[in-house]
């Protein structure tokens, strides 16, 4: 929450210059009666026009010295609005550098001032300065939070029309203006949700395994004689549910280690990778997971890559695992390696069962599954895509995915020039 701006102190010259002013002033007071006084005395004793003189010399000098006196005080009021308009300024120059949205108001709610990030967060245009806030920013819930003035608490809320989740906070730094401080926390939020679903995720994941395996114990345990076909069913059943736990466990150390070197942790020199070779081993493996179910067919061209070759081995692999598992018997899927443009282009197209483009953006989301019953009938982890959104990164490469229901889909690694080259022989 941004502390109150406290009122700043008048500087302490300003104080000693208007004191001298003063002085002076009582200075030349103190003169005019005395010059007063000698000429009435003059003109007492019989000198009548000695005195006249005395007194209009006095007098003349009395009025330059408070003509000077006065040029002075005008200047000294232009020095001190010369360094107000100056701190004004710097002030404003340096909001309008910060990232937080920052909004100038007066008294009668009026806009005064905005900076670029005020201006996006709220829809405020320039032409919009001078007038009252709520015409611009139609929303009953930021003109009660205003008029309440309990400011202590923050509000949070999206703009009527805005993409952004936002926090005000508001402090009024004199008697005549309101400033208001406006955070984005879109992403902040989209983060905590993502890591409460990661925790809901990963308990449910593991739980349903453990559920199994620790029925089928009991169950033994609690029955002295169990039939010797069910203990063997059970425990080929137990055996499955422990592979599936392995499975998630080994997915979620891939991915921490990819995210930590995302992150920069103990950076790997990268290598040339034969990428024709890397494509043809993991189709064979993709064809001995379809066991004949399926027409997988393998086009390369020969260009390498440089990068890393088991992260990149890893990702094409689970981009034709996951082709497999979700295209119906008797479909096909076509694995490609080609120089595209400048760059190189992976792609995996399968004729499978499709994925509705609502989806696809949070496919690469840890966990997160279109149809979550048949991902586990095919032995999904929920978390193939999400290593291969990193993979794919780390080797400064994008991923591509165009679906539609009942088309199929089409999954690209896209490699940019400076990552691909054809070797000369």
């Amino acid at each position: 929450m941004v502390e109150p701006v406290k009122r700043e102190p008048v500087p302490p010259v300003l104080h000693s210059d208007f004191d001298d002013m003063r002085r002076r002033g009582r200075v030349l007071i103190v003169l005019y009666v005395i010059a007063t006084l000698v000429a009435l005395a003059t003109g007492v004793i019989g000198h009548v026009s000695t005195g006249l003189l005395l007194w209009g010399a006095t007098s003349t000098v009395l009025l330059g010295l408070c003509a000077l006196m006065w040029r002075d005080l005008l200047h000294e009021d232009e020095r001190k609005a010369k360094r107000i308009r100056d701190r004004d300024f710097r002030y404003r120059q340096t909001l309008a550098l910060m990232p937080q949205g920052v909004t100038i108001l007066r008294e009668d709610w009026s806009i005064e001032w905005v900076n670029e990030a005020a201006g996006r967060h709220l829809g405020i245009m320039p032409e919009d300065i001078g007038k009252l806030l709520f015409d611009v920013v139609r929303d009953e819930r930021m003109r009660r939070w205003l008029f309440s003035r309990e400011f202590e608490k923050p509000l949070v809320m999206t703009p009527e029309g805005s993409p952004f989740i936002l926090e005000f906070t508001a402090v009024a730094p004199d008697l005549r203006h309101t400033m208001i401080v406006s955070h984005d926390v879109t992403e902040r939020r989209r983060l905590d949700d993502m890591r409460r679903d990661f925790v809901a995720n990963v308990s449910h994941e593991l739980r349903t395994p453990l559920t199994v395996i620790g029925g089928f114990l009991d169950m033994e345990c609690e029955k002295g004689s169990v039939p010797e076909e069910m203990i063997e069913y059970h425990r080929s059943l137990m055996r499955e549910q422990t592979r599936r736990m392995k499975s998630i466990l080994d997915d979620l150390l891939t991915l921490s280690k990819l995210e930590n070197k995302d992150e920069g942790a103990a950076p790997e020199e990268p290598e040339v990778v034969a990428m024709p070779k890397l494509v043809e081993d993991v189709v064979r493996e993709g064809r001995a997971l379809s066991m004949g179910r399926h027409e997988i067919t393998c086009e390369v061209e020969d260009v390498s890559v440089i990068g890393y070759a088991d992260e990149l081995r890893s990702a094409v692999m689970n981009l034709v695992s996951n082709a497999v598992r979700y295209t119906p018997e008797g479909g096909t899927v076509a694995v490609t390696w080609k120089r595209v443009g400048t760059g190189a282009v992976l792609a995996v197209k399968d004729t499978g069962i499709g994925i509705d483009p609502k989806h696809i953006p949070r496919l690469t989301e840890r966990f997160y599954r279109v149809d979550k019953g048949r991902s586990r009938s095919v032995g999904g982890t929920g978390l193939g895509l999400a290593i291969v959104k990193h993979t794919v990164r780390r080797n400064g490469a994008t991923l591509e995915i165009e679906s539609a229901p009942g088309k199929g889909s089409t999954f690209s690694m896209r490699f940019p020039e400076g990552r691909t080259f054809q070797p000369l022989y």
